[in-house]
């Protein structure tokens, strides 16, 4: 029943995906919350769901790919057409929160490694689904219907975030930022091939979102719309790149079919 779905409703598989996933974290939360457990109580509980859906994923992706080079773990190139270059404005992205507010010098030695570890598997988990198993799902729609798909999907999953007790302010500014991640990272995997570096970009910039200080409230607005306008620009950089190869595929396409046609 479950390969059916995934053969012949990939959208509607896509939805159970990403349903799924937000059901499990939304378990840990519930579960941290009945408990009364603190913060690094609740990170530990939802990073027990990311975990789970981690592993399903992974069987999953193993099961239609031993070498899951479909859902783009592939092999990392950056010297080949200047494949790095891609990847320069993720760098200043990751940046800019820990530059305008600051690190929490707070934070204790084992709650900076609680971080990395929930923010690795966050990333990891995040991106196999919605830029590699929703991607290879939806192959058949086409990279248009995709990216959009993929990128609101996103937005509308980090909505859940409100049950974890966020103000409206703060949930709709992080349901905004993921969509326009969603959108880069979704044109990105278009444009390169390549799952690795958008992981590891999800996980640096989870984990620095994180370590940063929790005193510049009044800094959040310009931080989010810094990173608004570095989404915006790189994504018509992307849309820009991939409509060029797209015209020169179709150049070379009909230039084919001109050698190949009988005179």
């Amino acid at each position: 029943m479950r390969e059916n779905v995934s053969k012949g409703h990939p959208i509607l598989f896509s939805l159970m995906l990403g349903i799924v996933l937000t059901l499990l974290v939304a378990m840990g939360s519930a579960v941290a919350t009945i408990m009364e457990l603190e913060d690094t109580g609740m990170m530990v509980a939802q990073a027990c769901g990311f975990l789970i859906m981690a592993v399903i994923v992974t069987v999953y992706m193993k099961k239609r790919d031993h070498s899951l080079k479909i859902f783009g773990f592939n092999k990392l190139d950056l010297g080949k057409e200047k494949v790095s270059l891609y990847y320069i404005p993720l760098l200043v992205i990751v940046l800019v929160q820990p530059i305008i507010g600051g690190f929490n010098l707070e934070l204790t030695a084992p709650k900076i490694i609680l971080i990395i570890i929930f923010s690795l598997i966050v990333g990891y988990t995040e991106e196999s689904i919605f830029r590699g198993i929703i991607r290879e799902r939806l192959q058949s729609k086409g990279p248009v219907f995709y990216i959009v798909f993929s990128s609101i999907f996103f937005g509308i999953l980090h909505m859940a975030n409100a049950l974890n007790g966020n103000d409206l302010i703060h949930t709709l500014l992080q349901v905004m930022n993921a969509f326009l991640v969603g959108l880069i990272l979704a044109l990105l995997i278009e444009t390169t091939y390549n799952i690795i570096p958008l992981i590891v970009f999800h996980f640096m910039f989870d984990a620095l979102a994180q370590m940063t200080s929790t005193n510049v409230i009044d800094k959040e607005i310009l931080a989010v719309s810094i990173l608004n306008i570095l989404y915006l620009a790189y994504g018509a950089y992307l849309v820009f790149v991939l409509l060029k190869r797209k015209k020169t595929n179709s150049q070379i396409d009909s230039n084919t079919n001109l050698l190949i046609t009988p005179k």
